[in-house]
């Protein structure tokens, strides 16, 4: 087997194997073209086409657009009344947002261990009902994988909890027949540039089957202004506290065509994915991601889970090694959020201004023996819609190519 790029063989790919890549095509530009044009940068008619056909897509009554994801989750919270006094059970082993919204709304975040797919554990979760006081579960529908939603309903509804879905990862996945976003009380999609569609920028949207909640956000999003729930009747007429949350007009344009395109990027994410499972589910110390039949996957991100002590690398190397081969793969969230500065020092009120009107846990005693095991064993491998059939080979080739030269060099 030739000797790994990293130290001094040839690489596999020469062209460098992007881990993600966007895509913006000539209906988005003509519309960007047509606003520049009209010089409606704020609002206009895209903003309500994009969230028409959003909702329509989910099958939810109610799509709001905002900023971003990380609004969604906020506004998501204030909407629901899960504020000062509130406490909202969620996973340790995702991006901050998750749980640093949850912090800005006002609301305590709790962590429960996930499973080795990463996805939320029920039986985590319903032993820290057992031992707190929660008021609601947020999920994270992990790289596109639906969580176990059965167990985590049966628990909410026993419990009296609300349940929220951060759904950045999964735009058009499926649990039971039912889209991601029609499994708990709320649900905010991030429309940032890698994932599922994107904005022309950021934004995010969040939908929901509940009038009050839903107009509540048209709220929240503009400065609580009657305007948005009124009209012109309504202009400088404030009615609650509000922000400006809103998204653009040019990022609503973009959003509404590639929202014309998701099937397609779902379906050519779900070929990839079948392929490098084909290609790496026979090599020993990987672990390939899975799919049970009453779930529909759309790899936003593909991750395969290693063993070091089979392959022969850390896992650290290994992303290294993989880089030097062209292929961009990347470690992921190595370090699960109760084990973060952020909340290790929680409670210093120069770290978090909640400080001085809250005392939150002591995240460092937590021990989440899974969230902190996978947080070091996982690799990101590159996942997009472009990929081409030899980009896809090469990734794997580039994979055995590293696991077999440490078998016989060891």
């Amino acid at each position: 087997m030739h000797k790994p790029a990293i130290l001094g063989g040839e690489p596999v790919s020469k062209k460098k194997i992007r881990f993600a890549k966007i895509f913006v095509g000539d209906e988005e530009r003509k519309a960007i073209e047509e606003i520049l044009r009209e010089g409606s940068l704020v609002s206009g008619a895209y903003l309500e086409k994009f969230e028409k056909e959003f909702a329509r897509f989910i099958g939810a009554k109610h799509a709001i657009a905002v900023s971003n994801g990380t609004d969604a989750l906020f506004l998501s919270y204030l909407a629901l009344d899960l504020t000062f006094g509130s406490r909202v059970l969620t996973t340790p082993f995702t991006f901050v947002a998750t749980a640093s919204s949850i912090i800005h709304a006002g609301s305590i975040p709790l962590f429960a261990d996930v499973l080795e797919d990463g996805n939320l554990d029920p039986a985590s979760v319903e032993k820290m009902f057992s031992r707190e006081k929660i008021d609601a579960i947020t999920v994270v529908h992990m790289y596109g994988k639906p969580v176990e939603m059965d167990e985590i309903r049966r628990i909410a509804r026993e419990k009296g909890a609300l349940v929220i879905e951060d759904a950045a990862h999964a735009h058009g996945a499926e649990y039971k027949g039912t889209k991601v976003g029609l499994l708990g009380d709320i649900a905010a999609f991030s429309l940032y540039p890698t994932k599922i569609i994107a904005a022309g920028g950021w934004g995010g949207v969040i939908v929901t089957n509940d009038d009050e909640v839903a107009e509540k956000l048209t709220l929240l999003r503009a400065h609580g202004e009657l305007r948005h729930k009124l009209g012109e009747a309504g202009a400088y007429e404030y009615e609650r506290l509000g922000y400006n949350m809103r998204m653009s007009h040019i990022e609503a344009a973009v959003a509404y065509y590639q929202l014309k395109r998701i099937n397609t990027y779902i379906e050519k994410r779900r070929k990839i994915a079948k392929m490098l499972n084909e290609l790496l589910g026979d090599l020993p110390g990987i672990r390939v991601p899975e799919e049970p039949n009453h779930l529909k996957h759309v790899y936003y991100i593909y991750s395969i889970l290693i063993d070091e002590k089979v392959i022969g690398w850390s896992r650290d190397e290994f992303v290294k090694a993989l880089n030097a081969e062209g292929v961009e793969a990347r470690r992921g969230y190595h370090k699960p959020l109760h084990k973060q500065e952020l909340f290790l020092n929680i409670n210093d009120p120069r770290v978090n201004h909640f400080a001085k009107i809250h005392k939150y846990p002591e995240y460092a005693k937590m021990h989440l023996p899974n969230a902190e095991r996978i947080s070091q064993k996982t690799v990101w491998l590159p996942m997009h819609p472009f990929l081409t059939e030899e980009e896809v080979e090469s990734i794997a080739t580039a994979v055995r190519k590293l696991i077999e030269w440490k078998s016989t060099h060891a």
